[in-house]
Order: structure tokens, then sequence, then C-alpha cells
């Protein structure tokens, strides 16, 4: 049986426990992460009867606001830029009391779920599009010159994926529409899981402040490229 070494061992499990040490959820909002499943307690916002009438003769009976969060931290100081690189959170968020359920209905619950996984679906795909990026042209600039790039064209998929969904479950009559959508999720969740959002990115939003006290949220960021 090979042997690690003891420094090897002590220093894996501290960034283990570090990792685990980091909030993925305050009171106004959970972050995306492996296993979090939404339930109806966290529909804590308003459901008096301005929502029912445009939601109460269609087959939606609850509202999960979710957006993808997302940041650029940059070194202090100028002259590390370049020995440091930029870094990007990017991180799925449910707002708490921007989302609300008109039933106890588990199943309204598990539909906005989806939409929930369908976020973190594309927040992978934009940390993936800013790696590829990095290693494509290696050093300091690249993710600083893409980044809103990436970042629009990850919510268009994102809100594109969110509307296809919408019509097939709310609009549609197959049956069998909400199991299709599930699978394919979650065969998507399970395809790019080493691009999961981590417990350091959504602490990076809750505390508000970069999560190295070298860096700071990038004063700029260059514009997207126009399409």
């Amino acid at each position: 049986m090979t042997r690690l070494p003891l420094l090897f061992l002590l220093t894996l499990a501290t960034s283990v426990h570090a990792q685990s040490n980091f909030v993925t959820r305050d009171s106004a909002h959970i972050f995306w992460q492996p296993g979090t499943v939404l339930s109806l307690s966290d529909f804590k916002g308003d459901s008096t009867d301005k929502y029912k009438e445009p939601h109460g003769s269609s087959n939606i009976k609850a509202f999960a606001h979710i957006v993808i969060w997302s940041i650029l931290d940059v070194p202090k100081k100028k002259k590390d830029r370049g020995r440091k690189l930029e870094k990007a959170y990017i991180a799925p968020a449910f707002d708490i009391t921007g989302s609300f359920a008109l039933t106890s209905d588990a199943t309204q619950i598990a539909k906005q779920q989806i939409y929930f996984d369908i976020a973190e679906v594309w927040a992978r795909w934009g940390r993936q599009q800013l790696k590829s990026y990095q290693e494509t042209v290696p050093g300091y600039g690249i993710v600083f010159s893409m980044y809103a790039t990436v970042v629009r064209d990850m919510k268009a998929q994102q809100a594109k994926m969110n509307d296809d969904y919408a019509k097939e479950i709310f609009n549609g009559k197959s049956p069998d529409a909400f199991t299709k959508w599930r699978k394919l999720i979650d065969d998507k969740l399970e395809e790019t899981k080493a691009w999961a959002t981590t417990p350091q990115e959504c602490f990076r939003f809750i505390s508000d402040k970069p999560v190295e006290e070298d860096y700071e949220q990038s004063p700029t960021v260059m514009s997207a490229i126009p399409q």
C-alpha cells in the first residue's frame, strides 16, 4: 500500500476543512451546492392576492427567483498583476424573500428546483469558458478581457434554457416532460461535476469582500465583445 507523506495529508485535510467552513447561505440567499434541495419553507416571499391573479389560472403555483451572480477580483497591487492572476467567482443564488409558493404541493417546488439546477449548469459553463481562455492565452489579462463576454453569454444561454423548460413543463401537454427534464439536467450536472460551484465562491458573495486579502474587486471590466 502506498504511504502518503504526513505533511501532504495534513495539507489536504486543512484544505478540505477550510472549504467546508465557508458559509453557503444566509437569511436572504441560498447558493447552489451539491445536494442542496429547495423546500417549501425556503419560499418566504409575499404570496398575497396580488400574485394569484397572474398565476392562479396557470400551471405555475410557485416561483423561484434565481440569479447567477458573478464578480471579478484582481490583485490590489498592480505590480502583482502577472505573477498573480485574476479570479472570477460565479454562483447561482436563490432569493428567499423574492420567491413564493401558492401551494404546499411538493411537485411545484420540484419544478422550481430545476431552474436552480439550470443556473448551475450554465455557471459551470462559464467557469469552463474562462478556464479555457486562460489556458489558451496564459498570463494576466485574458480573464479580465473575456469576463463580461462570458457572463453575458452564460446568462443568455440560461434564459434560453429556462424558456424551453417553461414551455414544455407549464404550457406543454406531455406527461413525461418533467421526468425528461429532470434526467437531462441531472446528466449535465454529472458530466460537469468537476466544475461545480464551490463553497468559496458562495462565501465570496455572502461576505461581499474578496476571499484573499491581497485581492480587490476589479474597479472596471472590459465591455463584452459585440455579437
